[in-house]
């Protein structure tokens, strides 16, 4: 894999949310880097950026699916779809998720993009590039089996929390970030939509790899970004964000509706 990339363009909130983009995505960057306590927690500095953006990923697809089923009332499997493991586990799988993680699925701003870029600006090498098509099939193996949701650390370090419970204490903080009004003292924006919630995120995970870079290899940063991000967001989201979504799996696809409307109609 080729660790050039093109010049970043726009940000698809840019220029009507400029302000709100750049606010939260300072303040993020901050949120996570005083969590780390230094060096000996770098590792899971990086784990958590991952399951942030991964996290951010699912929730993005399912308001897209959640809009899509009032029409259709199904979300293509392709697209989005549930898999219930043996053990009667749900998790949630799709090109909807993948697309904001992984290149190869048409996204303009995949995660995978901004940590490549990092990494080759802190020395990595194209031949040292992590085989993200073997951590892949890592996490689409796991899910099989019992105690799915344990990210292995880089060699030589240790993880404080695995990403289920660094998103228990992380997501409903991020969220607050990213919904946050823009100050008073200066001009009002509109709102940053939830779909380019994980682009804002992607952007902070690739700084974390240089900061990071004199305790995690930029291959092992970007290994690790990759692997905690798709564990996120495999995750039932009832394990995160409980009472948040009703799903169900259906013939040909996805059921999505908010639980806050089903409420409402019943």
């Amino acid at each position: 894999m080729s660790l050039a990339y093109a010049a970043t363009p726009s940000f698809p909130w840019e220029p009507e949310s400029a302000t709100r983009g750049a606010l939260a995505t300072g303040e993020l960057r901050q949120m996570l880097v005083k969590r780390s306590h230094g060096p000996a927690h770098a590792a899971t500095l990086l784990c958590a950026a991952g399951a942030l953006v991964g996290f951010a990923a699912q929730n993005a697809a399912l308001e897209q699916g959640e809009l899509l089923t009032q029409r259709r009332d199904l979300v293509a499997p392709k697209s989005l779809l549930m898999y219930v493991n043996p053990l009667g586990e749900r998790f949630l799988l799709g090109s909807w998720i993948n697309g904001p993680l992984l290149m190869g699925y048409g996204h303009a701003f995949p995660m995978l993009a901004f940590a490549a870029k990092a990494a080759g600006a802190a020395g990595l090498k194209a031949a040292d590039f992590p085989n993200i098509t073997a951590i892949e099939r890592r996490v689409a193996a796991a899910i099989k089996q019992p105690g799915f949701g344990a990210v292995p650390a880089p060699k030589g370090h240790r993880l404080a929390a695995q990403p289920r419970d660094l998103l228990r204490s992380l997501w409903p903080r991020a969220r607050k970030v990213l919904t946050a009004p823009v100050p008073v003292h200066l001009a009002d924006e509109p709102p940053l939509d939830e779909a380019h919630w994980s682009i804002i995120l992607s952007a902070v995970a690739g700084t974390l790899v240089g900061l990071t870079r004199d305790a995690v290899p930029p291959g092992a940063a970007v290994a690790l970004l990759v692997e905690s991000a798709l564990t996120a967001s495999r995750l039932d989201p009832e394990l995160v964000d409980p009472g948040r979504w009703r799903l169900a799996p259906g013939r040909a696809g996805l059921q999505i509706a908010k639980a806050e409307k089903y409420r409402r109609m019943s």
